[in-house]
């Protein structure tokens, strides 16, 4: 099975590691962001916890993408996806 993240031309997902590099690399950039974000304008704290959650929930969806990627690759995943 192909899957591709984020739109139909976007790149193909070839299994967890991939996804968790890309998850990585999100958690190394971001929390820099969000803290100055914060420091710029405390206010906006519900705003920022929005955008945390979201950020999550996306490498969230990330990760279960490569572990869908890297199960389907196997024959016997095919074998038996045809069996059901």
């Amino acid at each position: 099975m192909e899957i591709r993240m984020e739109s139909k031309q976007g790149p193909v997902l070839k299994g967890i590691d991939q996804a968790l590099a890309e998850i990585q690399l999100r958690l190394q950039k971001k929390p820099d962001e969000w803290l100055e974000a914060l420091r710029k304008n405390p206010g906006n704290f519900a705003n920022l916890e929005q955008t945390v959650h979201n950020a999550f929930r996306q490498m969230a969806d990330q990760l279960v993408a490569g572990l869908v990627a890297q199960a389907t690759q196997a024959d016997d995943f095919v074998q038996a996806a045809k069996k059901k």
